[in-house]
């Protein structure tokens, strides 16, 4: 099973790639979720704080509706 920590690293990996590529949407998607992870890694016993994780995967989930809506337009 792939840990917690590696997910974490290849995500924001990933996002400055992506970025480097100019899809901001993407990167900020993937910065959302190693984010989000992060937060669950460091705080995730802290309730007050798990807000945080949700937060940043509420970024992860709206960059993923918009590039889905925008591949669904793209292939019309």
């Amino acid at each position: 099973m792939i840990s917690r920590v590696l997910v974490i690293v290849l995500a924001f990996i990933v996002a400055a790639v992506q970025a480097s590529r100019g899809a901001w949407i993407e990167s900020a998607g993937l910065v959302g979720l190693g984010a989000g992870l992060l937060v669950l890694r460091l705080w995730g016993a802290q309730r007050r704080r798990r807000w945080l994780a949700w937060a940043a995967f509420s970024v992860t989930a709206v960059a993923m509706i918009v590039v889905a809506l925008r591949m669904a337009s793209a292939s019309h």
